[in-house]
């Protein structure tokens, strides 16, 4: 097959856009907007609307900005649909012939206000507008990866600082004539998402006393619809893949731009109108007395007021001083990484099972151990050509934080904790029915976490939290001799310092190998007061001697859950989590210390850590569910 020309390509696959109804902060061309705002250099220096034109400024500096003058404020931020426009940078998928993206690049002169959001232990919820990332400009970014086949193979749809890849199998993607994909925009903060909610789409939030203080959007359709394939076609503004599609590109000026597209705001909001606006989203909601009464306790303390502060400051992440070019941008030079995943399907009978251990057995076959709430306490389902089937379960004593392997005879080893206080290993020759024996590998040592296994230069690696909060790891080549526990120790100021863990039993740290070197990932308290628990990796080239914490581009970490890693192609390493708004997520790395984040499965929402496993030149995918500890299961194969 031939791949069209690049103007009809990018007309081909445009998006269609379902702009909230609410929203009254819409789209515009940037020539409309920049013929309307003053600029700004770095020098002190100001030129005012029609006075500058980007010969003047080309060689701008990251502190120069563009100005709205404020006496057409009110006109500015409502934006111009009628000349709405995306622009388009093409770029290859790797090195591969078959494949391109196309990042359609929308500008909204204005971000406008998201939601505060307050939800009791009985549902019933409050909301109110929260004034806090306003700011001048806004880039927003959909990719669609298509074939030379002319197909779809996946979208990527930014949100905040993050975003969300969708594939034609998952359930989610919809299109508007048959190629172009829809997308749902967020009220005031242009956040794209797949589908349209009635409900609010949460992006982050901590929970208080049984009350959920979140930060969410809104994107529901009903307001405009703008096609971006017509009557203002995409605009192309650089392609890097023209040894696919040779069509030369004439950048547009403004893409040299490395300042800001707007002037820095001020925040709005002080603590005693964070209290207010938590006060208001609570008004009306049919809480209990006592769950009501802590609402109003938090809204109406100024001690109280300015903890929440520090809570909800951290989740909205608004860049108050505008936004940088799409060029200036990561995304720009290298789109998130895609994994196909499909639709989250149940494993049938597997409620109650929390938490869960994958193993690759001899053959094809994958094993998946679950521990019990009620007896019988365990249960196992083996994994063949895409089918879940229930087998012989283990048999033995409560343990928490699971982690399974094969072992070089072909059978099994199953590591957890015991009784909340130290850390045993059972070996199967036969299996997960056993019999199991107890190897001695060592005085089982005093943990407070499970642990992972993960292997490294022929050697598997087990990792845990010790009693002590410490992060400690040991070695074993056979499952019979194994070395001392060893701590991740850092180097400090006044000498090395061991590296910590936060969480309970059901947190165990991720170990594995990438780019040469040995990568331990475990979740850590806020670095500042008021920050979120977050990932962070711990890198060792030698198996002993530690840098970090590289932090995972986590907004935060779901409570009481940890990551799993798994090796991808070329040397990548792969790790799911499940961040603070129960979403399953996965971040890519070739080294263990810079991370990108690549998005979300779409649908799978999880309040424990998932288990994953490298399967058929993908990933086999495991977690409990958002609302129940019944287990769901996904897969993706490297496109």
């Amino acid at each position: 097959m031939a791949w069209p020309t690049l103007a009809e390509l990018v007309s081909n696959f445009a998006p269609m856009l379902h702009l909230d109804k609410d929203e009254v902060n819409l789209p515009s061309s940037t020539d409309w907007y920049i013929n309307q705002v003053g600029y700004q250099a770095a020098g002190g220096i100001y030129s005012g609307p029609g006075q500058w034109n980007w010969g003047t400024v080309e060689q701008s500096s990251p502190d120069d900005y563009l100005v709205a003058p404020q006496v057409i404020w009110a006109s500015l931020m409502k934006g111009y649909l009628p000349s709405a426009t995306s622009y388009v940078h093409v770029l290859p998928v790797d090195d591969r012939t078959d494949m391109v993206d196309l990042q359609y690049w929308l500008f909204y002169p204005y971000n406008g206000q998201e939601i505060c959001e307050v939800t009791g232990w009985t549902g019933s919820t409050g909301r109110a507008l929260m004034p806090l990332s306003i700011h001048w400009g806004d880039w927003e970014c959909v990719v669609v990866r298509v074939n030379v086949a002319q197909q779809v193979v996946g979208v990527f749809f930014s949100q905040h600082s993050g975003g969300q890849w969708c594939s034609p199998n998952d359930g989610f993607l919809t299109f508007s004539s048959g190629t172009h994909p829809n997308v749902y925009v967020a009220s005031g903060s242009h956040a794209n998402y797949p589908a349209s909610s009635n409900d609010t789409y949460e992006i982050d939030g901590v929970d208080v006393w049984d009350v959920r203080f979140a930060v969410a959007d809104y994107a529901r359709g009903g307001g405009p619809n703008v096609n971006l394939a017509t009557p203002n076609p995409p605009v192309v503004i650089q392609n890097d893949a023209q040894a696919i599609l040779p069509t030369p590109v004439t950048p547009p000026p403004w893409l040299a731009f490395k300042g800001r597209w707007g002037q820095p705001l001020e925040p709005t909001l002080t603590d005693a109108q964070i209290g207010s606006m938590v006060a208001a989203a609570a008004n009306g909601m049919q809480l209990s007395s006592a769950v009501e009464d802590a609402v109003q306790y938090v809204a109406n303390s100024t001690t109280l007021q300015a903890w929440l502060s520090e809570v909800i400051l951290p989740i909205v992440k608004g860049d108050l001083t505008g936004p940088t070019t799409p060029s200036q941008k990561g995304s720009w030079a290298v789109t998130p990484t895609f994994l196909p995943f499909g639709s989250d399907t149940p494993i049938k009978s597997s409620a109650s099972l929390v938490p869960v251990a994958l193993a690759a057995m001899p053959g094809s076959e994958i094993i998946c151990i679950g521990m019990g709430l009620l007896p019988p306490m365990m249960g196992a389902w083996s994994f063949n050509q895409g089918q879940w089937t229930k087998v012989a379960s283990p048999t033995m004593n409560q343990l928490a934080g699971l982690a399974a392997c094969a072992t070089p005879s072909g059978g099994l080893a199953l590591l957890g904790l015991l009784n909340q206080k130290s850390l045993v290993a059972y070996t199967s020759s036969t299996g997960s029915g056993g019999p199991w024996s107890v190897p001695g590998l060592w005085p089982a040592p005093a943990a407070k976490t499970g642990a992972s296994i993960g292997q490294y230069n022929g050697a598997w690696y087990i990792a845990w939290g010790g009693s002590d909060g410490t992060i400690q790891y040991l070695s074993t080549t056979d499952w019979v001799h194994f070395s001392s526990p060893q701590r991740v120790m850092l180097p400090g100021a006044n000498g090395p310092v061991a590296a910590t863990i936060a969480g309970d039993a059901l947190v165990a740290p991720a170990v594995e190998c990438c780019g040469g070197s040995l990568v331990i990932v475990a979740p850590v308290a806020g670095l500042e007061k008021g920050m979120p628990t977050v990932l962070g990796a711990y890198v060792s080239p030698d198996g002993s001697n530690w840098t970090g914490p590289n932090l995972l581009p986590s907004m935060s970490l779901y409570s009481d859950s940890s990551g799993s890693l798994a090796g991808g192609p070329n040397g990548t390493l792969y790790c799911f989590y499940a961040d603070g708004n129960k979403k399953v997520r996965y971040a890519v790395t070739s080294d263990g210390a810079d991370w990108s984040d690549s998005g979300t499965i779409a649908g799978a929402l999880s309040i424990r850590t998932p288990s994953v496993i490298p399967w058929q030149g993908g990933f086999l995918v495991v977690h409990p569910g958002k609302g129940s500890p019944t287990l769901y299961w996904n897969s993706a194969t490297f496109e």
